[in-house]
C-alpha cells in the first residue's frame, strides 16, 4: 500500500541519517532483512525526483 512505502521511505531516510558503525550494526542485526532493505532503498532513489 501506499501508506506502507511511504513509511519505508521514511525509515530509510532516518537510516541514512546515522553514522556509518549504526549502518553497519543495523545490517549486521538484520542480514536475513538484507535484501527488501536494499530494495527499499533502490526504490528511494529510483523514485526520487532529479
Amino acid at each position: 500500500t501506499i501508506a506502507s512505502l511511504e513509511l519505508a521511505c521514511i525509515y530509510s531516510a532516518l537510516i541514512l541519517q546515522d553514522t556509518e558503525c549504526k549502518i553497519n550494526a543495523l545490517i549486521k542485526q538484520g542480514k536475513k532483512n538484507l535484501k527488501s532493505l536494499m530494495m527499499t532503498w533502490a526504490f528511494v532513489f529510483l523514485t526520487k525526483p532529479f
